[in-house]
């Protein structure tokens, strides 16, 4: 995949900010961060900053309620044995170990079943059913499960047993004959949020047992429990879900739970602040190990128990389950990773299936999930057993995969699930077709972008001053953060770079100091430190990231958290890319010398590449080239645009970024090859064919003039061998003998166009010294030089060297005429650091030279012509 992401910003109106700020007096970041949320006047503010449980929605406008609440008081009321069926992870393991509890509470004669994982699957079945009636069920109550369960409710309504079911997923058509279906999802509800858990829809269950009951508000001792439900499931934390996380997160370090406090103690965290990413990343995975590795009932004794010693050891168990958990899941990884890159074309196929015997049931959705993080495609994973395949897959953001498996269900046993993730049951023989069907669909409804990775900006920080310690702080206010309310992301443009080196283990990751509007930052990039290797002090950034407070030796201070960094149009690294160009187009001579006698009137560089059949397409002026990326934008192409001149690079950079901010399309700028940062619209300043890999585009423009024409034409060759459409754009890579300070065309040089050989020739003149460069630098030598001396800085010596003088000198130039003076034998040469070179002259071994006898020169004075 590629690196670059996309960056999406809807952009604010100053004044709701500004608006906000005076209504509230909150800071810009918090304001901004809450306009983008769409939350522009100081009551909405508020109720968002501070939660609170008069938002809870009435539950009996949850369909069915009535219903629901009448028969499960009558079974509690008559002695009626209530069986409560529910899902193996954390919303199910919460949801019934609520309601046990609660129904318990009143007296109620009950018990709970959850099935085995890998022997029964997810959901109901009427073997399970045909059990719990033997066993004396009179009613039962699904908890997170039961909404497709048609053939299993048909079963218990033959049997004379009722069913209630509680679920929040997708219903698939017909629904199940049941005396109540208690589901915002269901056709025809109009509960006004739809996106709770489900342990959130069996909290609103139990709320409104206590109203008809007038139990007061007996259900809010549950909302620790039902907040960790929630966090799990990874539903949005917005609505209700927000009211229950903010309420319950705050109850969760002094749980009466004796079982959460008992898993606290055994995870670390006791005693600490919980949070959402405590719960989704460290609780939430202990009480899934349960489910996954072992039994799911194990997590339900935990927070129904009342006894400490039992408590403790049940979280010690699941300490070990999440262990065993881990080391299988890494297995699986790492056996489907070797799948995919062997027998799957991951550039062609959009949805990744990939199966294989006997992997566990139980991990194979986290594994589906980390492939999906890998290559941003969705993914499905199938365990084969004997005859039938398990999978579980997760997808990207704007495809829906519960949609992905509807369409190939005629191959399907059984599914079911959501937007962002499903299961599914299916035939071994099946399997090859149904990746055919679902790739068919992914190609049907995915469009270019939806394989893209998107990074939404909630504002852009352009006075670096609005950023400090308590503007920071204050952004804790909108936690807890999760899907719905993500951690506010903001970004900077045109921060510079004044350190930057890779830190941790093998450098894996990235960390700068920044200086915004004077203000100095640091930042952190994880698992980004490979793009040390290509940054340097002085560059130019924009960049996207969250804004975190980084406490260390009892210090706190403001950092920024790296999601994603553009490097900007940079002159120094222009000017290092433009010297190996240089120096390619120099050894092309030299090639060239050796195998045929070159002539001022020969043709230079040799014609051979383009002789071969391929559709070359021009276009000549900006409205045309728009154009153009407007086509290959709907298209969906992934375009690479190849320059070679600072003017071209500096208009073009203009044209890109314009369009990238119309389109959301993701623009970068790389030199010589491609790097970390290159995304789906990307210019290449000073290319070198060995730097491209074309894998990853569908198209190359190349545009503007070419000071170094053999490198322009090798990557040419290299973009037709890979069989890519190419475009060219006022291309410019011919010239011929003629008078070289005159900007007038030359004789036999073409339009290209519409672009000036005169403009090359400048630009060439700009970084190939002529006799007068090098008889200036020899003399500033020979004043300044005793015996040594230590220039620290090239570029900045380069600029010396202009202003003393007033002549034109930049580093590339200044490189090549200290390399002529090595190559005359004028002076000696060292490193000397990073950047700079340690000159050493001595008058005494001075002695009269020609230029001439240069071989750097020679060669360089031929890139004239």
């Amino acid at each position: 995949m590629l690196n670059g992401k996309r960056w999406i910003h809807k952009g604010l109106d100053d004044r709701d900010i500004e608006k906000l700020i005076n209504e509230t007096g909150i800071s810009y970041l918090l304001s901004s961060a809450l306009v983008s949320r769409g939350i522009k006047d100081s009551e909405n503010a508020s109720k968002f900053l501070k939660p609170d449980l008069k938002d809870l929605h009435d539950p009996f406008l949850l369909p069915d309620m009535d219903k629901a609440v009448d028969r499960i008081i009558k079974a509690v009321s008559n002695g009626e044995k209530v069986v409560l069926y529910g899902d193996y992870d954390a919303d199910g393991v919460t949801g019934i170990s609520i309601l046990y509890d609660f129904l318990l509470g009143l007296g109620g004669k009950v018990d709970y079943y959850i099935p085995d994982r890998l022997e029964e699957g997810y959901g109901l079945s009427v073997e399970a059913l045909g059990l719990l009636i033997d066993k004396g069920a009179e009613l039962i109550v699904t908890v997170d499960c039961g909404i497709t369960a048609i053939e299993e409710a048909a079963f218990a309504r033959e049997k004379g047993i009722d069913m209630v079911i509680t679920d929040h997923h997708e219903c698939k058509g017909g629904l199940p004959d049941a005396h109540a279906i208690v589901n915002p999802c269901k056709p025809g509800c109009r509960y006004p949020f739809k996106e709770l858990a489900g342990v959130g829809v069996v909290f609103k269950l139990i709320n409104a047992i206590c109203m008809k009951l007038s139990l007061g508000d007996l259900h809010l001792r549950y909302l620790d429990l039902v907040a960790v439900g929630t966090i799990a499931d990874i539903v949005p934390l917005k609505d209700e879900n927000r009211v229950i996380a903010k309420y319950g997160l705050d109850m969760i370090p002094s749980s009466s739970n004796t079982g959460l406090r008992a898993l606290l103690n055994k995870s670390g965290l006791e005693g600490k602040a919980i949070g959402s990413f405590e719960v989704g990343y460290i609780i939430g995975p202990r009480i899934n190990a349960a489910g996954r590795t072992g039994d799911a009932t194990e997590a339900v004794k935990l927070f129904t128990t009342g006894d400490v010693a039992e408590a403790l050891g049940i979280a010690e168990e699941l300490e070990k389950a999440n262990i065993l958990r881990q080391g299988i899941e890494q297995t699986i990884y790492n056996q489907a990773i070797e799948i995919i890159e062997s027998q799957i074309d991951i550039e062609q196929e959009k949805f990744i299936v990939a199966a294989k015997e006997r992997w566990h049931h139980g991990v194979i959705g986290i594994v589906a999930s980390r492939i999906t993080e890998r290559y941003y495609k969705p993914c499905i994973l199938i365990s084969i057993d004997g005859d039938m395949g398990t999978g579980s897959g997760r997808s990207v953001e704007s495809f829906n995969i519960f949609n992905a498996l509807k369409y190939c269900e005629d191959l399907l046993e059984k599914y079911g699930g959501h937007e962002l993730a499903a299961g599914l049951r299916i035939r071994r023989e099946s399997i090859n077709e149904f990746r055919r069907q679902i790739n068919e669909y992914a190609n049907r409804v995915m469009v270019g972008e939806t394989l893209i990775p998107k990074i939404r900006i909630d504002a852009y920080v352009d006075d670096g001053r609005e950023l400090n310690l308590e503007s920071a702080k204050e952004l804790e206010l909108l936690a807890p953060f999760g899907p719905g309310n993500p951690v506010p992301v903001f970004g900077f443009r045109d921060v510079g770079i004044s350190e930057v080196r890779g830190v941790g283990s093998n450098s894996k990751h990235l960390k700068l100091k920044l200086d915004s509007e004077g203000l100095k930052l640091d930042a952190i990039g994880f698992n980004m430190g490979s793009a040390a290797g290509f940054l340097q002090e002085g560059d130019t950034l924009d960049v996207a990231a969250r804004i975190e407070l980084n406490c260390w030796n009892s210090t706190t201070c403001v950092q920024l958290n790296l999601l994603d960094i553009k490097r900007k149009y940079n002159g120094r690294d222009y000017c290092l890319s433009l010297e190996k160009c240089l120096e390619a187009e120099c050894k092309h001579i030299m090639d060239q010398e050796a195998v045929l006698k070159k002539s001022r009137t020969g043709e230079f560089p040799p014609r051979e590449l383009l002789q071969l059949e391929i559709p070359l397409k021009e276009t000549a002026g900006e409205k045309d080239l728009s154009e153009t990326l407007e086509k290959l934008s709907v298209q969906g192409s992934k375009t690479l645009i190849f320059v070679n001149s600072r003017k071209t690079a500096l208009e073009l950079g203009t044209v890109l970024k314009n369009h990238a901010a119309g389109t959301g399309k993701n623009y970068s700028v790389c030199y010589t090859g491609l790097d970390y940062m290159a995304g789906e619209l990307t210019m290449v300043i000073n290319p070198l064919p060995d730097g491209i890999d074309y894998k990853k585009f569908d198209t190359a423009i190349f545009a503007g003039d070419w000071i170094t024409p053999s490198c322009m034409l090798a990557v040419l060759d290299s973009a037709i061998k890979a069989k890519r459409e190419i475009i060219l754009y006022k291309c410019n890579y011919e010239r011929d003998a003629g008078e070289k300070n005159t900007g007038e065309k030359y004789p036999g040089e073409k339009d290209a166009g519409g672009s000036s050989s005169g403009e090359i020739f400048r630009e060439i003149q700009e970084v190939i010294p002529e006799r007068a460069d090098l008889a200036i630098l020899y003399r500033y030598i020979k004043k300044y030089c005793k015996n040594e001396m230590v220039v620290d800085d090239l570029f900045m010596f380069a600029m010396e060297i202009s202003k003393e003088y007033n002549i034109f000198m930049n580093y590339v130039k200044l490189k090549k005429v200290l390399d002529i003076l090595y190559e005359l034998g004028l002076l000696e040469i060292f490193p000397a650091g990073d950047k700079g070179v340690l000159l050493k002259y001595e008058a005494s071994k001075v002695r009269q030279v020609k230029l001439e006898d240069s071989l750097t020169y020679r060669l360089l004075q031929k890139l004239k012509y």
